[in-house]
């Protein structure tokens, strides 16, 4: 047998060792110039990633709703000194002092119990809440309290040409109020809600542990009645006259009680707090790696 001398073997081997280096140090030149930025890459000096103060809309909070007035109408507004029994049954007046009665068919049974309208008169304009009823009213006749009539006209002349608006979704949104109507008990319920911003179109209460729902009859005094439904706790869902709604949980049959509920028919938008929460955010960085 011929033997390949040693010195021949590694001759013949050598152009096959540098042709495969070769090959992998162009294979890591290619991976070396496309390669993503290590994760251990050190930033360059300079200032850390800042944070700013983003507003978050709080958990649960309803999509916020713009506040809107109808186009005024041409009415006639009339002086008036209320007493403290209107016909709405609210158990205070507004603090402010502007109110308004309004026709028997614009009462319409107390549907528009607790609405606003926007008035305007020939010294100025004034928003009024609707607290009463005017039976000697004709259409489009309104009678104002003192307070409101003094903003918007010469309270000697008794009777103005105004123009009227109703309020949509006022702002700010009311904590809305229940009471609960005395002489209740566990065979027939009254309640009422008030600090409601839109009139009510439906009240709706079920036990709360579950069960039927039931609809609530709306009486001229603005109380919602309902026999036969126990004490509770009951959960309500209260809707207005613009279609939005609340639950209210935990309503039992505590005659005479009053109770704000820490909730709102709706949101309007300026109303709605901006909860700063900080988020990083990166500022530009050169990256040095070794």
């Amino acid at each position: 047998m011929h033997r390949v001398p040693q010195r021949d073997r590694t001759r013949n081997v050598r152009p096959w060792v540098w042709a495969t280096l070769i090959g992998v140090a162009v294979i890591v030149a290619a991976v070396w110039a496309v390669r993503p930025d290590p994760v251990g890459c050190r930033a360059a000096a300079g200032p850390r990633p800042a944070t700013v103060s983003v507003p978050d809309m709080p958990v649960a909070q309803r999509v916020p709703i713009a506040e809107r007035v109808d186009p005024p109408v041409l009415a006639q507004a009339r002086y008036y000194t209320f007493s403290p029994d209107v016909a709405c049954a609210f158990p205070d007046l507004p603090a402010d002092g502007y109110y308004v009665g309004v026709p028997t068919d614009e009462y319409d049974g107390s549907a528009a119990c607790g609405g606003y309208v926007d008035l305007h008169g020939p010294l100025g304009s004034v928003r009024a809440q609707i607290v009463d009823r005017c039976p000697g009213c004709a259409a489009n006749q309104y009678d104002l309290s003192a307070a409101a009539f003094a903003r918007i006209a010469d309270p000697s002349s008794g009777v103005a040409q105004i123009g009227i608006g109703r309020v949509h979704n006022p702002s700010p949104a009311p904590d809305l109020v229940y009471r609960i109507e005395p002489g209740s008990t566990s065979d027939w319920l009254g309640i009422q809600f008030t600090d409601t911003g839109n009139p009510l179109h439906r009240v709706e209460i079920r036990s709360s542990a579950g069960g039927p729902g039931h609809t609530l009859t709306r009486r001229m005094d603005d109380f919602w009645t309902i026999s036969g439904v126990g004490t509770g706790p009951f959960t309500a869902l209260v809707t207005d006259a613009d279609g939005h709604q609340v639950i209210v949980p935990g309503i039992v049959v505590e005659p005479g009680r009053t109770r704000h509920t820490g909730r709102s028919l709706y949101a309007v938008a300026n109303q709605v707090p901006a909860a700063p929460v900080s988020h990083p955010v990166p500022s530009v960085t050169t990256a040095t790696c070794s």
